[in-house]
Order: C-alpha cells, then sequence, then structure tokens
C-alpha cells in the first residue's frame, strides 16, 4: 500500500529491509545510549514498515504498530517504533511530512492516539516530535508486551491525539 502526501509518500515494506549506508547510523540514534536499534529488528517484532520517498528516491523509513490500550480512554494507539531520514535527505521536511501520512492510515484502523518513546539524551528528536504537536506524558497505560523491545526505562514518551486535522492525503493498494 501507497500513501501520497504532498511533500512525501509512504511506501510499505515488501520483503527484507535493503541495504543502505544510513541504517546504522540511524539504528544508533533511534536508541540512545541502548543498544542500537536495527530496522530489520522493528519487523522481526510485528511493526509494520514504510519507505519514506521524496523527490523520487527512498529517503528515509518508519515503522509503527497499532495496540489496544488497557484500561484507557483511547481505544487503540499507534505506537511509532523506528523513523529515520537518511543524513543527505535531512532538513527538507520529509520526516515530518511523512509523519501525518502514517498517523492517518493508523486513524483509519481505529487508533485515537498516537505515542513516541524517546531516548532521553536525543534533543533532536524531542525538538522533531514538538514542533509535530506531540507533548511529552509522565507515563503511558500501554501493556507491557506492547512497549517496543529496547525502549529504555527511562524513555521519555510523549502523544498526539489523532483526532486532529490530518492532512488530506490519497491511498493507492498495490496488490
Amino acid at each position: 500500500m501507497t500513501v501520497e502526501g504532498q511533500r512525501a509518500s509512504i511506501v510499505r515494506f515488501r520483503g527484507e529491509v535493503i541495504e543502505a549506508d544510513w541504517l546504522d547510523e540511524a539504528a544508533q540514534a533511534i536508541a540512545g545510549r541502548a543498544a542500537p536499534c536495527a530496522l530489520q529488528a522493528r519487523l522481526d517484532d510485528g511493526d509494520l514498515g514504510w519507505w519514506i520517498l521524496g523527490d523520487g528516491a527512498i529517503v528515509g523509513a518508519l515503522c509503527g504498530k497499532v495496540v489496544r490500550l488497557p484500561d484507557s480512554v483511547a481505544s487503540s494507539a499507534l505506537i511509532w517504533t523506528w523513523l529515520a531520514i537518511d543524513a543527505k535527505w535531512r532538513a527538507y521536511g520529509f520526516g515530518g511530512a511523512s509523519v501525518p501520512l502514517l498517523e492517518g492510515a493508523a486513524r483509519q484502523a481505529g487508533a485515537t492516539i498516537a505515542l513516541t518513546p524517546l531516548p532521553p539524551d536525543n534533543g533532536v528528536a524531542l525538538y522533531f516530535w514538538l514542533r509535530l504537536g506531540y507533548t511529552p506524558v509522565r507515563s503511558v497505560d500501554v501493556a507491557p508486551d506492547d512497549i517496543p523491545t529496547g525502549v529504555a526505562a527511562d524513555a521519555l514518551w510523549m502523544q498526539r491525539p489523532l483526532s486532529g486535522t490530518i492532512p488530506l492525503h490519497t491511498q493507492h493498494s498495490e496488490e
């Protein structure tokens, strides 16, 4: 499936992750002080993965999963588990443009809130998510089995309701 926006598109992975020199650096940045968070590991844990396309090229990748929330006002949540842009494509807006595309797909799947865990020492990630309307929360109501593998105990969790305006996009099914 492809979800297209004005600045970027996301295309669901098919098969194994391609080899790219930027994936190792991204895995370390996403994990912070913890062991690197490999993209293939996220897929092996059952997350859905998407390539981020911009200017006719693969510029990044993202992963997430929709989970049921126990004892919560929100019934389901999108948990972001991986989002990285190749260094040569950073600062062009592709990361920010891809976020509402997956949020919209998650909302159609029943998610009412989006959550993202951040390493406490990654200020760039904190700024990125703040710019997109995410706010820090003291705790999250996620079943232990749904917390992504490798998330540090001192991770900073951020959230954003998915009931607001999501930029228009179109979906194409590729079967």
